[in-house]
């Protein structure tokens, strides 16, 4: 899951498509097939065909960590030592969305001074990890509810 989010997170970079909000959402896909994957994976060579619930969501989680984790240094590697720039980029992506609500030039302004102290190479690598780490939790929710397989009784 962590190599597929890195090429496609490259990919997007290097096509300058990476600030795009609606691009980004297909990242979901890759992090939903990792987890599935994760899961059947598990349960077939560990569990011998069957897994709990818990398990089933705790596999899905450990598998969100370990890639967000992975995921967050390379946001942070990108961001402050391959294109220092991005940051600026971000942050005039975000004065034009202001722009465009019709707020006033102070307004713009005031919310700029603030976004400049949030939008840091250490924040955006935190902040991939709560949102990985969220919709991991979602996902991992629900894939377990559908993947689980109780050991039979007897």
């Amino acid at each position: 899951m962590a190599a597929g989010l890195l090429i496609f997170t490259l990919i997007l970079y290097m096509t300058n498509l990476l600030l795009s909000a609606g691009l980004n959402y297909l990242s979901y896909l890759i992090v939903i097939g990792g987890i599935i994957l994760g899961i059947k994976n598990y349960k077939d060579q560990e569990e011998q065909g069957f897994i709990s619930y818990g398990r089933a969501f705790g596999v899905g989680m450990l598998t969100v960590l370990f890639a967000s984790v992975i995921m967050a240094i390379f946001m942070y590697v990108l961001y402050s030592v391959i294109d220092p720039g991005l940051i600026e980029k971000t942050l005039e992506l975000t004065r034009t969305k202001m722009a465009d609500q019709h707020l006033t030039d102070d307004q713009v302004e005031m919310a700029l001074n603030m976004s400049k102290k949030f939008v840091t190479p250490g924040v955006i690598a935190l902040g991939t990890i709560v949102a990985y780490g969220f919709i991991g939790a979602i996902i991992s929710l629900i894939a377990a509810a559908f993947m689980k397989k109780d050991k039979p009784v007897f």
